[in-house]
């Protein structure tokens, strides 16, 4: 039931030994060692991954996905290692691919919906808006996570008429 509820919430399927299937094929390995890391980067995963699977447009959660994600940053560095594995970058990874495939989603249903061309274009330019204004940093995000993610946005933005 719990590998269920977490295909729900994350946008990924359960599979034999992996926590979940990755919405970006590169991220498997990150899922495979997310249950090796300490329980404040589980949990704070599963809590975000609700966070992400909640119906409200992602605009709107946003602001609360970043102040979740500082919460588990500092709970996570505070708790002992429960591993050797780099116990953040796993819990990162697993974040940024769960953020992707809800963008990823939305995308579709914004440009599938009933809305007008403005309206679409409009959602799509405040969704890549909010996305390109998230406070992290670091090369990996703003060079590679951060504009593959933007790419569905636009991508879809380019595509309307």
């Amino acid at each position: 039931m719990l590998g269920a509820l977490w295909s729900l919430l994350s946008g990924c399927k359960p599979s034999a030994g992996v926590a979940a299937t990755p919405f970006n094929p590169d991220a498997a390995g990150c899922y495979q060692r997310l249950g090796k890391v300490n329980p404040a980067f589980q949990q704070g995963y599963r809590d975000l991954a609700a966070l992400l699977a909640q119906p409200a447009p992602l605009v709107s959660l946003l602001p609360g996905v970043v102040a979740a994600h500082e919460r588990v940053l500092q709970a996570g560095r505070a708790a002992p290692a429960s591993s050797r594995l780099p116990e953040e970058d796993v819990y990162v990874c697993c974040l940024r691919d769960t953020l992707e495939g809800r963008v990823a989603r939305e995308v579709k249903a914004t440009v599938d919906g009933d809305a007008g061309t403005g309206d679409r274009r409009a959602r799509l330019e405040a969704l890549l808006a909010a996305l390109h204004g998230l406070p992290w940093s670091g090369p990996k995000w703003t060079e590679q996570e951060r504009p593959a993610i933007e790419k569905h946005v636009r991508d879809a933005l380019a595509a309307l008429p």
